[in-house]
């Protein structure tokens, strides 16, 4: 006489890999965001969008457009060192937009660029 047993179900080992899978996916894209680490936020109209940030003279990237960021315009971040900077915007046919920062953790500059 043959005895039947059932079949074991394999659901909980799937979804515990599926699982693992989401969390280390999740932990990898929030990883790699450039504002992670961020503590100073440039925000402007769209006339700043392509505006070159400098800081202290060092080239940090270009502003971009916010259309992921929840903030209209342009927006740029990165991160500075607590301190006395020199906080420029350039783009061509723009005046050179120019900002003295006596940085302490975290700022937020709103950026208008003139003809």
């Amino acid at each position: 006489m043959s005895q039947y047993l059932p079949k074991r179900s394999q659901a909980p080992r799937v979804w515990l890999f599926i699982s693992a899978a989401v969390l280390a996916l999740l932990f990898a894209e929030t990883r790699s965001t450039g504002q992670r680490n961020s503590n100073l936020f440039l925000n402007g109209d769209s006339e700043s969008v392509g505006g070159v940030v400098f800081v202290d003279g060092a080239y940090l990237g270009k502003i971009k457009t916010a259309n992921n960021s929840g903030l209209s315009g342009g927006a740029f971040w990165c991160h500075l060192n607590n301190g006395p900077h020199l906080l420029e915007i350039k783009k061509p046919g723009y005046k050179t937009f120019s900002k003295m920062l006596d940085f302490k953790r975290q700022d937020y500059v709103g950026v208008t660029l003139e003809h």
